[in-house]
């Protein structure tokens, strides 16, 4: 029985070291700027603080939850992207997501801000949306490769609150996704 004890009590103190409060993004850093599908995106927020999306998998929910990268992948059809990256942790969530304009279309490199929709909440005190790229915004597809299906790029984007006039920048944001990416941690 001692054994059975020892082995009982080493797996309790174990396990009371875990926190599942912690915030695993907190110490995060940003991504390298690859152009290669290497599935990465982060930001610097105007308090220096990096975000990463993190969103952990669980049974019966968005298998998509992390990171959803949608490309249209005919070259003869309107080029639609649709970029959506959440960060849930501790009850708390933020959504950052980057589309085209349903009257434009997306399939070279180059800036794209004139393109695009962007929309940032964040569930801070009190939930907050943004949106509308303000002067001094960039969106920059740095690789878009429709024969290996990657989209990589770099944003700096100031974004203006949808209900107030208060602006928030995403500034050093890159980005380097397969097509059809769907990720949770």
């Amino acid at each position: 029985m001692k054994p059975l004890l020892a082995i009982s009590l080493i797996g309790l103190l174990l396990l009371s070291g875990c926190d599942k409060d912690k915030d695993p993004t907190r110490n995060a850093k940003l991504p390298a700027a690859t152009q290669e599908g290497k599935n990465t995106v982060g930001f610097t927020l105007e308090d220096g603080q990096v975000w990463v999306p993190y969103y952990e998998c669980a049974l019966l929910d968005d298998p998509c939850g992390k990171a959803s990268v949608n490309v249209s992948p005919l070259a003869n059809t309107q080029r639609r992207i649709g970029l959506s990256f959440s960060k849930y942790v501790k009850d708390k969530s933020d959504f950052l997501s980057i589309r085209n304009n349903r009257t434009s279309s997306v399939n070279s490199t180059g800036e794209k801000i004139d393109s695009l929709t962007v929309t940032f909440v964040t569930d801070g005190s009190p939930w907050t949306e943004y949106a509308f790229p303000q002067p001094g915004s960039s969106f920059l597809i740095t690789r878009f490769d429709r024969k290996n299906q990657i989209i990589s790029g770099t944003f700096h984007f100031i974004l203006k609150e949808s209900s107030g006039s208060r602006t928030i920048t995403l500034s050093n944001g890159r980005f380097d996704y397969k097509f059809g990416a769907c990720e949770c941690d």
